[in-house]
């Protein structure tokens, strides 16, 4: 009797990528934040998966989840295999002759900070071919198949060297004709007259407009002319064409100072206790190209934060 294909006998893969990282971590909400997911997404897909087996995987009570005993064997089979598979596919994508090299970052910094530097990196090397993956959801680099991303926080997360470019600066910007001849600076309070630009961020570290409120004991309900954008990219765009005040990142903001198509109407700063890191999957093999593009990020990040606010 023929033995079925793979494709045939084996769940599907994306549940299986789901289970494993649920299993590890015991919580759905864990997992859908490692893998970019929700955590109804990694209930779905585990739900997929019992009914393809027939079999509960996880038991559940006020305590929280837990393998059951056939989820805790097809969790120890699929950890082995999804490791050997990984293992093996870094093993070649590590290999010395490769010249192609993965980075992710959010929007906002791919589009802000890392692109306008891009070129010179390109024409000093010309060999490398670059990937860029920007996305504010950014999972795990080892599955992601990414060689290194900038992540915002406090530069500890699981299964990745963490190495510190900048700090998280912050403050208000505004389009000059937005503010039709008023003179500056203002006072935080007026802030209130203008209409807000309010970044929607899956981020609950990202600063919003009442954190900076708060911050300059400004209390009191937010004015209701605001406008939200789920994208930081499209909040500086409005900014730039005077749809009101958004909250500018240094290092992102730093060239629309630099040629006043923003300024600062209020001298107020707000210094994060976080960071932008460079990081990389632990346990990755150095290689030139990944050694070159490390090198020259980490360089360039010095330079920028040497070159003060504008």
């Amino acid at each position: 009797m023929a033995r079925p294909t793979l494709r045939r006998a084996l769940p599907p893969l994306n549940a299986l990528v789901a289970f494993e990282s649920a299993g590890r971590l015991e919580s759905f909400t864990a997992a859908g934040r490692e893998l970019g997911l929700t955590q109804a997404a990694i209930s779905r897909q585990i739900q997929q998966l019992e009914a393809d087996l027939g079999v509960l995987l996880f038991s559940r009570s006020r305590r929280g989840m837990r393998l059951t005993p056939e989820g805790d064997i097809l969790h120890r089979s699929v950890t082995n295999s999804l490791t050997a598979i990984a293992d093996t596919a870094s093993s070649l994508r590590q290999s010395q002759g490769r010249r192609n090299v993965t980075i992710g970052a959010t929007l906002g910094f791919a589009t802000f900070w890392l692109m306008p530097r891009l070129p010179k990196f390109r024409s000093a090397n010309p060999s490398i071919d670059l990937r860029v993956v920007a996305s504010d959801a950014l999972g795990d680099p080892a599955i992601e198949r990414i060689d290194m991303a900038v992540r915002y926080g406090d530069g500890h997360w699981p299964a990745v060297n963490a190495t510190r470019m900048f700090g998280g600066e912050v403050f208000p910007v505004v389009s000059p004709k937005l503010l039709k001849g008023r003179k500056l600076p203002l006072a935080s309070a007026d802030l209130r007259t203008l209409p807000l630009l309010e970044l929607e961020s899956p981020d609950p570290r990202w600063l919003g407009w009442e954190e900076w409120m708060q911050a300059h004991s400004e209390k009191g309900r937010l004015p209701s002319a605001r406008i939200r954008f789920n994208s930081y990219p499209l909040l500086v765009q409005a900014a730039v064409a005077g749809e009101g005040v958004g909250l500018g990142w240094r290092y992102f903001v730093d060239d629309y100072l630099a040629d006043g198509s923003l300024v600062r109407p209020v001298e107020e700063v707000i210094v994060t206790n976080l960071g932008f890191y460079l990081v990389e999957p632990i346990g990755a093999r150095p290689r030139p190209a990944t050694t070159l593009l490390r090198d020259w990020m980490l360089a360039e990040a010095r330079k920028s934060e040497a070159a003060g606010l504008p």
